[in-house]
């Protein structure tokens, strides 16, 4: 087990870079998922049946992927480190040493899962990105970036230290930051181990969901309740959901509390987020604009 430790200087001058390499990396480790996060189940419905019709027909990478967890895909893959100035609408295969198998199946989920899809990907990951460079502007990379993984700490003076098996015990010299909506992040050393690209999750749904509620659930339920409903195609926090929808926190706590009560809203792993549940998605569906 080996420690990256990334100083100050460093991170302030980190890059970020979007990927539709990793993107499509982890559409493939959700699309297997054998327990997927609740919130995925509307965009798993419209994309499983034809991934697995995929996988059926291609053995190879259908053993590839049993043998493996999803958390180890993207080591045993060997993904290269993103470039910040590529384009990010273009996957790039030309860049790794992949067997053919998993190449195709990398180049199918891309044609027909994630590009279809990818101006809705591209705008939530920079929406992410701008925020955690905000956040970082007023109170530090810490606060941008407080989870990155159960292996990864942030010290007491400042720096980051990533932890990784294949890690050598020295500082990084280049560090990028890349967002995905996988469940889980990784590293991304290059070969010379003089770049490292920390792949970090952010807190959506593979695409937006719709936001304007319909009128007849703002009758059924009361405006500010349907807005939070809509607002909730993704884990969000009561602050978010306040300055989504133009209510006060306490508002929002008030509201949130009811949703609960009613089994419409759930609490997600990550302490003060919150998700739709699938009653909630039925009655959103059932209700007519």
């Amino acid at each position: 087990m080996g420690h990256w430790l990334v100083g100050t200087e460093c991170l302030a001058a980190c890059r970020f870079a979007l990927s539709p390499l990793v993107e499509t990396v982890a559409a493939v480790g959700i699309l297997a998922e054998i327990r997927p996060e609740p919130w995925r189940r509307h965009w798993l419905a419209t994309h499983q049946p034809a991934f697995r019709a995929h996988l059926a027909a291609a053995p190879h990478s259908a053993a590839w992927l049993a043998d493996r967890r999803p958390s180890d895909w993207p080591a045993a893959l060997h993904l290269p480190v993103p470039d910040p100035d590529a384009d990010p609408g273009l996957l790039d295969l030309t860049a790794t040493d992949l067997p053919p198998a998993l190449a195709d199946l990398l180049d199918w989920t891309w044609q027909h899962v994630v590009r279809p899809e990818w101006p809705a990907r591209l705008h939530a990951l920079r929406t992410d990105l701008t925020a955690r460079r905000e956040r970082a502007a007023r109170h530090g990379w810490p606060a941008a970036l407080p989870h990155l993984g159960p292996q990864h700490r942030w010290l007491p003076d400042g720096r980051l230290r990533l932890t990784a098996p294949d890690l050598p015990p020295r500082p990084a010299t280049e560090l990028l930051l890349v967002p995905t909506s996988a469940r889980h992040g990784w590293l991304l050393p290059d070969a010379s181990h003089s770049r490292l690209a920390v792949v970090y999750p952010v807190s959506a749904a593979p695409v937006p969901g719709p936001r304007t509620p319909p009128a007849s659930l703002g009758r059924l339920l009361g405006s500010a309740r349907a807005a939070l409903l809509a607002e909730l195609d993704r884990p969000r926090d009561t602050a978010r959901l306040a300055a989504r929808t133009g209510l006060s926190p306490a508002a929002v706590d008030d509201h949130l509390t009811v949703l609960l009560d009613a089994r419409l809203v759930a609490a997600t792993s990550t302490a003060g987020r919150y998700y739709r549940t699938a009653l909630a998605e039925a009655l959103l569906s059932a209700q007519p604009g």
